[in-house]
């Protein structure tokens, strides 16, 4: 029971949605939050495709009705024909892009945590991808990890897991970083949600 979400559905014109958020607290109050947000997003993102207007939204909503949680969201619009994506990432972590020519490059924040201030300044970005790229989406509590030590998994250890599960090829990545986390934690329980969604570019032509 937790603030972690994550969804992907179809749209109307043939595009897709994506999205990966992180509602602040932990335990019912944040999950029954994350259930209603990830339920108001599904059913207005095919109606507000601007995707500035939608955090604008959503943040006059969370930040008038729950006034001590906010949440990081990173929402997409993918286009399967162009292969251009739009996003906005609303104070999440940055989030992956792993090219086929094997480099990573990261999508960074383009706006603060819904819900945090009054007023919205969001900015959609656009990246045209390419066929065998992919994309990983994640939540913080995958890089806050903390060993026995109290060392962070941090976000250089994650990106070169990526980079060598991208030479390898795909197949098994999820896993293979799930017990790098669980090597990494050794006897410490895990203190947050840790969420994880691959999804790979294939030829739609």
């Amino acid at each position: 029971v937790g603030g972690d979400f994550f969804n992907y559905f179809p749209m109307p014109g043939g595009t897709m949605a994506l999205l990966i958020g992180d509602v602040s607290g932990k335990g019912l109050p944040a999950a029954l939050l994350m259930a209603n947000l990830q339920a108001t997003i599904q059913a207005r993102l095919p109606l507000e495709l601007d995707l500035v207007k939608l955090a604008q939204q959503l943040n006059a909503e969370v930040t008038v009705n729950n006034a001590e949680a906010y949440l990081t969201l990173f929402v997409a619009i993918l286009d399967p024909r162009t292969l251009k994506l739009r996003y906005i990432n609303a104070g999440h972590n940055s989030q992956f892009l792993l090219n086929a020519d094997g480099s990573v490059e990261q999508l960074q924040s383009t706006g603060r945590p819904i819900g945090l201030l009054e007023g919205g300044d969001f900015e959609e970005k656009s990246i045209q991808l390419k066929n065998e790229d992919s994309l990983f989406f994640y939540t913080d509590g995958l890089v806050e990890t903390t060993n026995e030590a109290d060392e962070e998994f941090g976000m250089e250890r994650l990106e070169a897991l990526l980079l060598e599960g991208r030479a390898r090829g795909l197949e098994g990545m999820l896993a293979d970083i799930e017990n790098a986390i669980g090597k990494y934690r050794g006897t410490i329980e895990a203190a947050d949600d840790a969420t994880m969604m691959l999804l790979k570019i294939g030829d739609l032509a």
